[in-house]
Protein backbone atom coordinates (compact mmCIF):
# COMPACT_ATOMS: atom_id res chain seq x y z
CA UNK A 1 0.00 0.00 0.00
CA UNK A 2 3.32 2.55 1.24
CA UNK A 3 5.95 2.31 -0.73
CA UNK A 4 8.54 5.54 0.13
CA UNK A 5 11.49 4.98 -1.93
CA UNK A 6 15.38 6.51 -1.81
CA UNK A 7 14.31 9.96 -0.24
CA UNK A 8 16.51 12.50 -0.19
CA UNK A 9 16.08 15.84 1.39
CA UNK A 10 18.64 18.45 2.61
CA UNK A 11 18.05 22.06 4.62
CA UNK A 12 20.71 24.37 3.68
CA UNK A 13 23.95 22.21 3.35
CA UNK A 14 22.59 19.76 6.51
CA UNK A 15 21.71 16.15 4.56
CA UNK A 16 18.42 14.88 6.64
CA UNK A 17 17.81 12.38 4.79
CA UNK A 18 20.01 9.87 2.54
CA UNK A 19 18.19 7.50 0.44
CA UNK A 20 15.58 6.43 3.04
CA UNK A 21 12.81 4.06 2.06
CA UNK A 22 10.39 1.93 4.16
CA UNK A 23 7.31 0.06 2.85
CA UNK A 24 3.84 -1.12 4.97
CA UNK A 25 0.92 -3.36 3.63
CA UNK A 26 -2.64 -3.43 4.26
CA UNK A 27 -3.46 -5.09 7.72
CA UNK A 28 0.50 -4.32 8.73
CA UNK A 29 1.98 -2.63 11.91
CA UNK A 30 5.68 -1.69 11.55
CA UNK A 31 7.99 0.49 13.45
CA UNK A 32 10.10 2.99 12.66
CA UNK A 33 12.88 4.24 15.36
CA UNK A 34 16.18 5.68 15.81
CA UNK A 35 18.07 8.15 17.92
CA UNK A 36 17.02 11.84 18.47
CA UNK A 37 18.34 13.64 14.99
CA UNK A 38 17.77 9.98 13.21
CA UNK A 39 15.50 12.05 10.67
CA UNK A 40 12.74 10.22 11.31
CA UNK A 41 10.33 13.32 11.80
CA UNK A 42 11.90 14.53 8.16
CA UNK A 43 10.89 11.39 6.79
CA UNK A 44 7.04 11.48 8.46
CA UNK A 45 7.13 14.69 7.52
CA UNK A 46 7.84 13.98 3.66
CA UNK A 47 5.68 11.13 3.58
CA UNK A 48 2.81 12.73 4.89
CA UNK A 49 3.03 16.42 2.22
CA UNK A 50 4.67 18.70 4.82
CA UNK A 51 7.97 18.49 3.01
CA UNK A 52 9.15 17.85 -0.35
CA UNK A 53 11.86 15.78 -0.94
CA UNK A 54 14.45 16.48 -2.86
CA UNK A 55 14.39 12.91 -4.60
CA UNK A 56 12.91 10.04 -4.08
CA UNK A 57 9.11 8.38 -4.45
CA UNK A 58 6.19 8.26 -1.87
CA UNK A 59 3.47 6.04 -3.41
CA UNK A 60 -0.05 4.99 -2.21
CA UNK A 61 -1.33 2.29 -3.82
CA UNK A 62 0.62 2.52 -7.10
CA UNK A 63 0.01 6.46 -6.85
CA UNK A 64 3.49 8.92 -6.69
CA UNK A 65 1.71 11.30 -3.62
CA UNK A 66 5.67 13.15 -3.08
CA UNK A 67 5.16 16.65 -2.29
CA UNK A 68 1.24 16.66 -3.18
CA UNK A 69 0.71 18.47 0.29
CA UNK A 70 -0.33 17.55 3.58
CA UNK A 71 -4.67 17.92 2.85
CA UNK A 72 -4.07 16.02 -0.40
CA UNK A 73 -2.29 13.45 1.19
CA UNK A 74 -4.89 13.02 3.43
CA UNK A 75 -7.43 12.69 0.94
CA UNK A 76 -5.25 10.05 -0.74
CA UNK A 77 -5.41 7.61 2.64
CA UNK A 78 -2.74 8.54 4.96
CA UNK A 79 -3.73 9.60 8.46
CA UNK A 80 -1.45 11.06 11.18
CA UNK A 81 -1.10 12.06 14.55
CA UNK A 82 2.06 14.36 15.87
CA UNK A 83 4.43 14.19 18.70
CA UNK A 84 3.62 17.44 20.06
CA UNK A 85 -0.33 17.05 19.94
CA UNK A 86 -2.75 19.71 17.69
CA UNK A 87 -6.11 19.42 18.68
CA UNK A 88 -8.54 22.32 18.38
CA UNK A 89 -8.61 23.10 21.89
CA UNK A 90 -12.01 25.32 22.39
CA UNK A 91 -13.79 22.93 19.93
CA UNK A 92 -15.69 19.95 22.14
CA UNK A 93 -14.03 16.08 22.09
CA UNK A 94 -17.08 15.11 19.53
CA UNK A 95 -16.66 18.23 17.38
CA UNK A 96 -12.92 17.14 16.95
CA UNK A 97 -13.88 14.23 15.44
CA UNK A 98 -16.63 15.32 13.30
CA UNK A 99 -14.76 17.87 11.80
CA UNK A 100 -12.27 14.88 10.29
CA UNK A 101 -15.24 13.03 9.24
CA UNK A 102 -17.16 15.77 7.51
CA UNK A 103 -14.29 16.70 5.41
CA UNK A 104 -13.75 12.86 4.42
CA UNK A 105 -17.17 13.41 3.65
CA UNK A 106 -16.89 15.98 1.08
CA UNK A 107 -13.91 14.58 -0.59
CA UNK A 108 -14.01 10.44 -0.37
CA UNK A 109 -17.93 9.79 0.41
CA UNK A 110 -17.10 6.29 -0.05
CA UNK A 111 -14.59 6.21 2.54
CA UNK A 112 -16.93 8.15 5.05
CA UNK A 113 -19.54 5.65 4.58
CA UNK A 114 -16.87 3.14 6.85
CA UNK A 115 -16.96 5.54 9.76
CA UNK A 116 -19.26 6.29 12.78
CA UNK A 117 -18.39 8.91 14.85
CA UNK A 118 -20.48 7.34 17.76
CA UNK A 119 -18.67 4.43 17.58
CA UNK A 120 -15.48 5.55 17.70
CA UNK A 121 -16.40 8.03 20.81
CA UNK A 122 -17.35 4.65 22.47
CA UNK A 123 -14.10 2.33 20.86
CA UNK A 124 -12.06 4.84 22.48
CA UNK A 125 -13.40 5.81 26.22
CA UNK A 126 -14.82 9.10 25.17
CA UNK A 127 -18.55 8.83 25.05
CA UNK A 128 -18.48 10.27 28.65
CA UNK A 129 -16.44 13.28 27.42
CA UNK A 130 -17.93 13.87 23.72
CA UNK A 131 -19.35 17.40 24.41
CA UNK A 132 -16.01 18.71 26.57
CA UNK A 133 -13.18 20.93 25.02
CA UNK A 134 -10.67 19.24 23.96
CA UNK A 135 -8.18 21.20 25.76
CA UNK A 136 -9.69 20.28 29.13
CA UNK A 137 -8.68 16.72 29.10
CA UNK A 138 -6.21 15.33 29.83
CA UNK A 139 -2.67 15.05 28.01
CA UNK A 140 -3.26 10.66 27.48
CA UNK A 141 -6.76 11.39 26.88
CA UNK A 142 -6.04 13.96 24.23
CA UNK A 143 -4.03 11.54 22.92
CA UNK A 144 -7.29 9.34 22.50
CA UNK A 145 -9.00 11.83 20.81
CA UNK A 146 -6.21 13.21 18.37
CA UNK A 147 -6.19 8.99 17.10
CA UNK A 148 -9.45 8.77 16.95
CA UNK A 149 -9.75 11.96 15.00
CA UNK A 150 -7.21 10.57 12.70
CA UNK A 151 -9.37 7.32 11.99
CA UNK A 152 -12.59 9.52 11.52
CA UNK A 153 -11.21 10.12 7.85
CA UNK A 154 -11.05 6.40 7.01
CA UNK A 155 -7.25 6.14 6.09
CA UNK A 156 -5.42 3.47 4.05
CA UNK A 157 -2.74 3.94 6.04
CA UNK A 158 -2.10 5.17 10.10
CA UNK A 159 0.70 6.95 11.04
CA UNK A 160 1.19 7.64 14.77
CA UNK A 161 3.94 9.73 15.77
CA UNK A 162 5.36 9.07 19.37
CA UNK A 163 1.69 7.98 20.57
CA UNK A 164 3.03 6.41 23.84
CA UNK A 165 5.34 9.79 24.56
CA UNK A 166 3.55 11.03 27.80
CA UNK A 167 1.79 7.18 29.01
CA UNK A 168 2.24 5.29 31.82
CA UNK A 169 3.21 1.67 31.24
CA UNK A 170 -0.44 0.22 32.03
CA UNK A 171 -1.89 3.20 29.43
CA UNK A 172 1.18 2.19 26.71
CA UNK A 173 -0.18 -1.21 26.86
CA UNK A 174 -4.11 -0.13 26.45
CA UNK A 175 -2.55 1.92 23.57
CA UNK A 176 -0.75 -1.05 22.45
CA UNK A 177 -4.02 -3.44 22.15
CA UNK A 178 -6.00 -0.58 20.88
CA UNK A 179 -3.95 -0.64 17.70
CA UNK A 180 -4.04 -4.10 17.17
CA UNK A 181 -7.79 -4.04 17.50
CA UNK A 182 -7.64 -0.40 14.97
CA UNK A 183 -6.06 -3.27 12.36
CA UNK A 184 -7.76 -6.15 13.04
CA UNK A 185 -11.20 -4.06 12.36
CA UNK A 186 -9.96 -1.66 9.91
CA UNK A 187 -7.16 -3.39 7.86
CA UNK A 188 -5.39 -0.60 7.33
CA UNK A 189 -1.60 -0.31 7.73
CA UNK A 190 -0.25 1.54 10.74
CA UNK A 191 3.24 3.39 11.09
CA UNK A 192 4.49 3.78 14.76
CA UNK A 193 6.84 5.81 15.28
CA UNK A 194 8.17 6.21 19.09
CA UNK A 195 11.28 6.01 21.25
CA UNK A 196 9.67 3.13 24.09
CA UNK A 197 10.98 0.45 22.20
CA UNK A 198 9.57 -2.53 24.33
CA UNK A 199 6.36 -0.92 23.44
CA UNK A 200 7.20 -0.93 19.75
CA UNK A 201 8.54 -4.67 19.64
CA UNK A 202 5.60 -5.40 21.78
CA UNK A 203 2.83 -4.10 18.23
CA UNK A 204 5.12 -4.17 15.43
CA UNK A 205 5.95 -7.40 13.01
CA UNK A 206 8.47 -5.20 11.38
CA UNK A 207 10.65 -2.45 12.21
CA UNK A 208 12.64 -0.02 10.17
CA UNK A 209 15.92 1.63 12.22
CA UNK A 210 17.53 5.13 10.99
CA UNK A 211 20.42 6.53 12.01
CA UNK A 212 21.83 10.19 10.47
CA UNK A 213 19.35 10.04 7.86
CA UNK A 214 19.74 6.43 6.34
CA UNK A 215 18.04 3.28 6.93
CA UNK A 216 20.59 0.94 8.46
CA UNK A 217 18.50 -2.10 9.09
CA UNK A 218 14.75 -3.47 8.72
CA UNK A 219 12.97 -6.56 9.57
CA UNK A 220 11.43 -8.61 12.36
CA UNK A 221 12.24 -7.25 15.54
CA UNK A 222 14.62 -10.45 16.23
CA UNK A 223 16.45 -9.82 13.26
CA UNK A 224 16.88 -6.02 13.83
CA UNK A 225 18.22 -6.23 17.61
CA UNK A 226 20.68 -8.80 16.02
CA UNK A 227 22.56 -6.47 13.52
CA UNK A 228 25.78 -4.91 15.04
CA UNK A 229 24.97 -1.85 13.16
CA UNK A 230 22.06 -1.75 15.10
CA UNK A 231 23.42 -2.91 18.39
CA UNK A 232 26.02 0.07 17.83
CA UNK A 233 23.75 2.68 17.90
CA UNK A 234 21.78 1.60 20.92
CA UNK A 235 24.35 0.57 23.11
CA UNK A 236 27.00 2.33 21.83
CA UNK A 237 28.41 5.31 22.93
CA UNK A 238 25.17 8.23 23.18
CA UNK A 239 22.46 5.23 23.36
CA UNK A 240 19.23 5.88 25.01
CA UNK A 241 19.10 5.35 28.89
CA UNK A 242 18.57 1.64 29.49
CA UNK A 243 14.78 1.97 30.62
CA UNK A 244 13.92 2.06 26.82
CA UNK A 245 16.01 -0.56 25.82
CA UNK A 246 14.00 -3.49 24.31
CA UNK A 247 13.19 -6.92 26.28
Amino acid sequence: MLSVTEIEKSFGGVRALSGASLDCAAGEIVGLIGPNGAGKSTFVNVVTGFLRPDAGRVSLGGRDIAGIGPQQVSHAGIARTFQNLRVFRDLSVRQNIEVAHLRCRQLRPDRAARVNVAALLTEFGLEDLAEQPAGSLPYGTQRWMEIARALATAPEILMLDEPAAGLNDDESARLGRAIASIRDRTGCGILVIDHDLRFINSICGRLFVMDQGRLIASGAPAEVWADPRVIEVYVGPGSPDQHHAPH
